[in-house]
């Protein structure tokens, strides 16, 4: 969880700094943690932790419904 925590959280601070672009490479990061964060979640019986991932995956959605990709 600690990586997928990591690359979400990665991909959502180079869309920051780049003005709401990534490139290829980091789009298919950050979809591949959405995907992850959907199977994951039911998985956690910790509610503060289930609570934290449920937010990380709304946090990585909506960046990925809002991004420029670039090359």
């Amino acid at each position: 969880m600690w990586l997928l925590d990591l690359y979400t959280a990665g991909c959502v601070l180079r869309w920051l700094d780049n003005g709401g672009t990534l490139d290829s490479k980091n789009s298919r990061i950050l979809q591949s943690c959405i995907e992850d964060l959907d199977r994951a979640i039911p998985e956690i019986n910790e509610p503060a932790g289930a609570q934290y991932c449920q937010r990380l995956h709304q946090l990585a959605v909506l960046v990925s419904r809002n991004l420029t990709r670039t090359t």
